[in-house]
């Protein structure tokens, strides 16, 4: 574990990409993300998005990251920087499922802060740049941060049962033998 939790801001670096906590210039970025209709085939398009609602949207997201509640983070090319996605880290939770966010001027038993023994993570890519590796080099960077750097000994990875892209996608990475069913947790 080499990185501090919480964090202000995170970023990690892949070949291609950079992962990193949204900024408010990301307003414009997010907003025609999420309101794509090909961008969310398994899911309704949020009503009322516009850059605005996104802007104050990652303004209430900076203090729950410093918290530790969780991390929402865009995906960026590295060589361009333009945001072709998002998906962070929706939550930090102890071994009973309990966040290991910290309250104001909280620092938890003996001045130490609890490191999360859970998180949840996934990956919303625009649909042109489907098909490039980057769902991939985007979930197995967030899982190897969460682990390596995070302390996590648990990353879950959810989605719906129509989802067949997200699946195959986990499948292939060997997450097939340890599928559950169940409702969403978060």
């Amino acid at each position: 574990m080499a990185a501090p939790f919480p964090q202000e801001a995170y970023t990690i670096t892949t070949p291609r990409l950079i992962i990193r906590s949204a900024v408010p210039e990301d307003d414009e970025a997010l907003y025609n993300l999420l309101s794509t209709p090909e961008n969310q085939p398994f899911d309704a398009v949020q009503p009322g998005l516009s850059p605005e609602v996104m802007r104050a949207r990652i303004g209430r997201w900076k203090p729950m990251t410093a918290a530790g509640k969780n991390a929402f983070m865009v995906v960026a090319l590295r060589e361009t920087g333009e945001v072709i996605g998002n998906g962070g880290f929706n939550c930090f939770e102890d071994d009973n499922g309990t966040s290991v966010a910290q309250q104001d001027g909280e620092d938890g038993e003996d001045g130490v802060r609890r490191r999360p023994y859970l998180t949840d993570t996934g990956v919303v890519l625009d649909h042109r740049h489907w098909g490039k590796g980057y769902g991939r080099e985007t979930l197995c960077a967030k899982v190897e941060y969460a682990v390596e750097e995070l302390g996590c000994k648990v990353v879950r990875v959810e989605t719906a049962d129509d989802n067949k892209p997200l699946r195959a996608l986990m499948a292939s990475l060997g997450l097939a033998e340890i599928e559950t069913k169940g409702p969403v947790s978060y």
